[in-house]
């Protein structure tokens, strides 16, 4: 083990307890390209190298909410397990996000996952790939967050007291029965890959919650809704100048989500790319993209401006995000190395 890689696994020790302090729902990300363990089971150990480290962080509505409510951060790392007499390897890896909304509730999510990656044509150009991931949903809710209509009254109101300060017997409480519960997690997921030359086909498809964990804070049940999810990218190199389509359909609760766009590339030199794109997320918001890569580092930053009703009643409502990628190779590389995972 080198020194690159025990640096890496300190970092992506430090970024799961950081993101496990800040402080529900499904999460949703703009550069969902740049985050592959949240989008794809099937991804975990689908790496140019040996292993890779990912970090997400995106804040929205800050306009709406005070103190930029709406947060997610995401770290994962996963590494490639292939051996020099194969060229199949398996991937494993882990993922932690905390998704805080306002009102004070929480998404706090853990997960390890492993994929296997098989080369059906003996030649390294297709891949056939399967993902599983099992893990922890832990919500909560911070009561002194919420403001319940036993704490008003006609003449003054004290919303930091979540048991009311004035107390109308006649006015019903809120009661929870919890404010916080923990369920376990699985979630599938199949991609194919084609790398034919500097042209790569990329397509997956992802079943999310499959136990439909229970996440009611009352007494009945609230089964959180299984979420489908289909993705495809495309990488096409015209010389120096390079496109990357992508799309992603997800579907969960009668309630579904297109995103479609992509960029437009220059490759400057030995390892150092820079692109510009853009896209929609139909029905909701317009995307706006930049990022770099150089030499295993991967930096992407987008931001959303809102068109959706929401946008039209609250002024100018947005979403910045932030990615950063490192993927490695320890001295013992192992091979098969995966093509190029920069296909988005």
């Amino acid at each position: 083990m080198d020194k690159k890689f025990t640096i890496i696994i300190t970092i992506i020790g430090l970024l799961i307890w950081y993101s496990t302090q800040l402080v529900a729902q499904d999460i949703h990300f703009t550069q969902f390209y740049h985050s592959p363990l949240t989008l794809n089971p099937a991804m975990t150990g689908h790496i140019e190298g040996k292993y890779r480290i990912n970090i997400v962080y995106r804040t929205q509505w800050t306009n709406i909410s005070s103190g930029s409510i709406y947060q997610t951060p995401s770290a994962s790392f996963d590494i490639n397990l292939g051996k020099l007499t194969s060229r199949n390897s398996w991937g494993i890896g882990g993922l932690v996000f905390n998704d805080r909304t306002a009102g004070g509730l929480t998404n706090l999510t853990m997960l390890l996952g492993a994929g296997y990656h098989l080369n059906v044509d003996q030649r390294e150009k297709h891949y056939l790939s399967g993902g599983i991931q099992v893990g922890l949903i832990q919500k909560r809710i911070d009561l002194t967050q919420l403001t319940f209509e036993s704490q008003y009254n006609p003449n003054y109101v004290n919303p930091s007291d979540p048991d009311g300060s004035y107390f109308d017997p006649s006015i019903p409480r809120e009661d929870f029965d919890n404010t916080s519960i923990s369920n376990p997690d699985l979630r599938v997921g199949l991609t194919w890959s084609s790398y034919l030359d500097e042209t790569v086909i990329k397509l997956g498809f992802a079943y999310m919650h499959v136990l439909n964990p229970d996440e009611g804070l009352y007494s009945f049940e609230s089964p959180l809704p299984p979420r489908l999810v289909a993705h495809g990218n495309l990488k096409l190199p015209f010389g120096s100048v390079f496109v990357r389509p992508n799309v992603l359909y997800m579907y969960q609760a009668g309630a579904s989500q297109i995103n479609a766009g992509g960029h437009i590339g220059y490759t400057i030199g030995d390892g150092f790319e820079a692109y510009i794109g853009g896209g929609v997320r139909l029905n909701d918001a317009v995307l706006a993209m930049f990022g770099l890569n150089f030499k295993g580092f991967q930096l992407g930053l987008s931001y959303d401006v809102n068109n959706s009703l929401l946008n039209a009643v609250t002024n100018n409502v947005g979403a910045y995000e932030l990615s950063l990628t490192y993927s490695g190779a320890s001295q013992n590389r192992v091979r098969p190395v995966l093509p190029a995972i920069r296909f988005y």
